[in-house]
């Protein structure tokens, strides 16, 4: 991957040049860096605030209820998986992406995953429950998508909220699709045990 990435660079320089554009090239290169650092600080900013905020949530026994109250749905994709503490650390991980917050999801992905693969006596490959995990993490249900909305607030846009919609369209109809494809996956591996 590194060779692939020097050699774009390599050639996009090499091209610039060629195109009489080194002026242009070299503004951008001493730009970037200053649009990069305050993209990274509105970021850390919205990151801080919102894992503050979620912690708060954890201590105000908000991430319990919401594990109470998506038992049910936990029931019906992982029907073997009982164990309060992974079923907890899921909770906490759809709620930080209900936020839009894929990077405070993170830590609590890796320790269901962690709990789940205990549970399973850490045999190498992944339960059922560790696939459906994956794709309800993956497809990651988003209500308020907080990282984009700071994106574009740190653009200029005028109204960041504007898109809040379209990206709960998008992730609850890739939940409910990759959801549909695993129970599929699932009952053909059943059947083909059976035979």
């Amino acid at each position: 991957m590194n060779k692939i990435w020097s050699y774009i660079i390599a050639i996009s320089i090499i091209y610039g040049i060629m195109t009489g554009r080194s002026e242009l090239m070299s503004s951008i290169i001493l730009t970037v860096p200053k649009d990069a650092f305050m993209l990274l600080i509105t970021m850390i900013s919205a990151a801080c605030f919102w894992n503050g905020i979620m912690k708060v949530m954890e201590t105000a026994g908000i991430v319990d209820s919401l594990s109470r109250l998506l038992t049910p749905l936990f029931n019906l994709i992982m029907p073997k998986l009982k164990d309060k503490q992974a079923l907890r650390y899921i909770s906490m991980n759809i709620a930080a992406n209900i936020f839009g917050l894929g990077y405070g999801a993170t830590p609590s992905g890796i320790k269901a995953v962690k709990r789940m693969k205990e549970l399973n006596n850490d045999k190498a490959e992944a339960t059922d429950e560790m696939v459906t995990f994956l794709i309800l993490n993956t497809a990651e249900v988003t209500i308020i998508p907080t990282t984009v909305m700071a994106i574009r607030a740190n653009l200029g846009s005028k109204n960041p909220a504007d898109i809040i919609l379209f990206p709960m369209i998008a992730t609850l109809t890739a939940s409910i699709i990759g959801l549909i494809i695993d129970y599929l996956f699932r009952k053909t591996k059943k059947n083909a045990n059976l035979v």
